[in-house]
């Protein structure tokens, strides 16, 4: 009986007060934080996009030339999350990015990881509204030698359905190179 009796006490504890906490909890929240124009331009991104991508191995050599798929959906209104479904050098490759505007920063930010190293590539730029490119230092160990190091990317958005991504990185001398070129068309 005594129980019961603390159950039912328990249960009309929950009916009458919960509420008030919650309310009470709820009212000195802050307001939450709302987009910006840099993420309505960021969520443009998502769809399916087909990819055309050349990657040069050296500066020279000719390009290793394959096909892929970008599938780019939005975590709420603040996060870009795409995958990317492809081959490198003949075997299967998949990454993974998640990208987002830091206001507090006034930049663009992001990661990068993939199934051919076991390092993160962190990401930070700025979008230039009159060129409609988006350019991006990359930093990340290189798979082979554990060294860090530094790139960019560059995307250049020619209309809402086409899009070239450049990447560029050091050679063995530490020279810049253009590593990687992919040419997306957004599938209708």
């Amino acid at each position: 009986m005594k129980m019961l009796r603390d159950v039912s006490l328990g249960l009309l504890w929950l009916a009458v007060c919960a509420p008030f906490s919650v309310a009470a909890d709820t009212a000195e929240m802050p307001p939450l934080p709302q987009p910006t124009a840099q993420h309505e331009q960021m969520a443009r991104e998502a769809g399916v996009w087909d990819a055309k991508v050349s990657m040069w191995y050296e500066p020279g050599a000719e390009a290793d030339q394959s096909t892929a798929v970008e599938t780019n959906t939005m975590l709420g209104s603040f996060w870009l999350l795409s995958k990317f479904e492809g081959q490198m050098a003949g075997d299967p490759f998949v990454g993974h990015s998640q990208t987002g505007y830091d206001p507090t920063q006034e930049k663009y930010v992001g990661t990068w990881v993939d199934s051919v190293s076991p390092y993160m590539t962190s990401m930070s730029g700025n979008y230039d509204v009159k060129t409609h490119t988006l350019s991006m230092n990359t930093e990340c160990r290189c798979f082979m030698t554990g060294e860090m190091r530094a790139g960019r990317m560059v995307t250049k958005y020619v209309d809402n359905d086409t899009k070239v991504l450049e990447m560029y990185g050091p050679d063995e001398a530490g020279k810049e190179y253009l590593m990687m070129r992919i040419d997306y068309k957004r599938r209708k």
